[in-house]
């Protein structure tokens, strides 16, 4: 408890909690300028939130999560300051520590994005009925991606002092996944940081003769969810393998 307790008052004076915040933020605000709202669109507004957000999430949450991840391991990168922490608690200790305010950071962006997506319901009064099945599938596939990814830059992150090459790949993440979402479905597989849309249940199809779009599901793919939290365990056991061997 007193490592949790040390680890959140570095978030804090850190202002990680404010970047998360931040980041979910903006998710939403570009979300609904692609889907969910403006004229003729209350009648499938929480279906276009609904595709729209994981394209978003693609875009910004492997750079985003690699910032918090960086930022989360920034202290220790420093010059023997990870020496003297380690004086003072144990490997496992710190490992634990980090993981438990990382889980935090993700879980409240998950909370602001699907808050978000009622709010928004409610105050531009949308006509759909809410699927509460998407709504939720979305909020966990979403947090299990997240921290997926958050694990593979905290790797980086122990395994570089600089934090430049965390940072790098959480840019090059945010491209990838963009450009995998114009791709073959089997070519955004091997991209698990880009995970947002193949985990998506909402389809969308556009009609250039009429100008119509229209917004389809499609069945749960849960076998990937499964393939994502098997990701984040092993990407978590790197990181710890990484800081158990690491010198300092």
């Amino acid at each position: 408890m007193r490592t949790l307790f040390a680890e959140l008052k570095k978030s804090r004076h850190r202002h990680n909690t404010l970047v998360a915040v931040c980041i979910s933020l903006f998710v939403l605000l570009w979300a609904t300028q692609t889907g969910g709202t403006g004229e003729g669109r209350l009648e499938r507004g929480y279906s276009g939130l609904f595709y729209a957000v994981p394209v978003m999430n693609t875009v910004v949450m492997p750079l985003g999560t690699a910032v918090l991840a960086s930022r989360l391991w920034d202290l220790e990168s420093k010059e023997k300051s990870c020496r003297m922490l380690l004086t003072l608690q144990s490997r496992e200790e710190l490992f634990l520590g980090k993981i438990v305010v990382a889980l935090l950071q993700i879980l409240l962006i998950g909370v602001i994005e699907s808050a978000g997506i009622l709010a928004l319901g409610k105050h531009s009064g949308y006509t759909e009925l809410l699927n509460w099945g998407q709504f939720w599938w979305l909020a966990i596939s979403t947090f299990a991606v997240n921290c997926m990814q958050f694990f593979l830059w905290l790797f980086l992150s122990i395994r570089f002092d600089n934090q430049v090459p965390t940072l790098a790949a959480g840019m090059v993440g945010s491209l990838s996944g963009l450009f995998a979402a114009f791709m073959p479905t089997m070519v955004s597989y091997f991209m698990p940081w880009g995970y947002y849309i193949p985990l998506s249940t909402i389809r969308m199809d556009w009609n250039r003769e009429i100008r119509i779009v229209r917004y389809y599901s499609t069945p749960y793919p849960i076998w990937l969810l499964a393939l994502t939290a098997a990701f984040g365990v092993l990407f978590a056991a790197l990181a710890w393998e990484a800081l158990k061997h690491k010198e300092v």
